[in-house]
């Protein structure tokens, strides 16, 4: 009776973990992979000039509208952090409720909600509107005209502007560093600076303490310092995405009829005489102003800090430091006993180990 038994155990197979992938037959193609983030954003703005050439017999230029087309392009670099919100510091213990105000979306309309790239767009057009109507109002015959590559084909009106839709401006000057790549990309930086600031006013974000009526539509959080001896202070600042400018030139054009045709494709003639105009202005040139565009985003970075200094006195502190002896003590028997088990498996001692006894306390 004991052989079959000691048999029927040693027959016994050893239990197996299923498989549970779904095979060759059901698999899919290999997943496609990330790329790096090497994203940018771009604005195109066209500066015109009309040029009246000489008439001859091999050539009638009479009125010839150019205008250069420049690509604005802002590429992300990182994140790096912004202003201050706020600050308070947390005594040992303290548990205290914020709230996080969001002036943006309280002030505005739903459908008059947009993200914060977009508002950077609707804000550069009206800034760059601003600049151009300074300058024709104070006598100056030039206005440049800028449009937004929103990515789509359509233009979107959201209610200030319009984003890729058709719009145009002329304009009259004969002077080349009208259309130096240099002076235009720090002229657009300019206006970019100033969006960006101008996109931070309005998107500002409040914290506060204090628990009011407005603050069914902020977010609350809690923060609770669980030190028993040490402050902690709270700094909340705004996460900015920092981009980087540069400006091309992409394209000249002349108006022949109601076309606009590359300067490529006119004689060679007219070619001459719109390069002669320019002064060396051509495509492909492009120029790196060195500055870096900052646009905030919705996000908070909260920043812990450690107080140096303990609040309690020597004795709390001592019974602090003792405490953690005598868990360090309590931390060292385990591992010394667990060596000693694992020694006496090593030697072949297959005895189950003695547990130890717990003594009781009489009551």
């Amino acid at each position: 009776m004991g052989n079959s038994i000691s048999d029927s155990i040693n027959v016994q197979p050893a239990f197996q973990v299923p498989d549970c992938s779904c095979g060759e037959e059901c698999s899919g193609p290999e997943p496609v992979p990330w790329l790096s983030w090497k994203h940018c954003f771009k604005f195109f703005e066209f500066r015109n000039t009309v040029l009246a050439g000489p008439t001859t017999e091999k050539l009638r230029v009479g009125r010839l509208e150019i205008r250069v087309h420049y690509q604005h392009a802002l590429c992300l670099l990182g994140r790096k952090q912004g202003p201050m919100v706020h600050s308070l510091t947390l005594l040992p213990k303290e548990q205290i409720n914020i709230f996080e105000y969001d002036r943006y979306r309280h002030a505005t309309a739903v459908t008059d909600r947009f993200s914060v790239r977009t508002s950077f767009f609707q804000m550069t057009q009206n800034v760059q509107d601003a600049f151009s109507s300074n300058k024709s109002d104070s006598g100056a015959s030039v206005t440049a005209n800028s449009s937004v590559s929103g990515g789509g084909s359509a233009g979107i009106n959201l209610g200030i502007f319009s984003i890729g839709g058709g719009a145009s401006a002329s304009s009259s000057n004969h002077s080349s560093s009208y259309f130096d790549v240099a002076s235009v990309s720090e002229h657009f930086g300019h206006v970019a600076e100033t969006s960006s600031m101008a996109v931070e006013s309005e998107r500002s974000i409040v914290i506060s303490t204090f628990e009011e009526n407005e603050s069914l539509r902020s977010m609350a959080r809690t923060l609770r310092n669980d030190n028993d001896c040490k402050a902690v202070t709270y700094y909340i600042r705004r996460v900015f995405e920092v981009y980087k400018l540069t400006t091309t030139i992409v394209g000249i054009q002349a108006l022949v009829g109601e076309l606009w045709v590359d300067l490529q494709a006119l004689p060679k003639d007219v070619q001459v005489l719109v390069e002669k105009q320019l002064d060396g202005i051509k495509s492909g040139l492009s120029h790196d102003p060195g500055v870096e565009i900052s646009l905030p985003t919705d996000g908070l970075l909260y920043e812990a800090e450690l107080a140096h200094c303990s609040s309690c006195d020597c004795e709390r502190e001592a019974k602090m430091r003792l405490e953690m002896e005598r868990m360090q003590i309590e931390n060292l028997n385990l591992r010394l006993e667990a060596e000693r088990r694992q020694k006496l498996l090593d030697s072949g001692d297959l005895h189950p180990f003695d547990l130890p006894q717990v003594v009781e306390e009489e009551s």
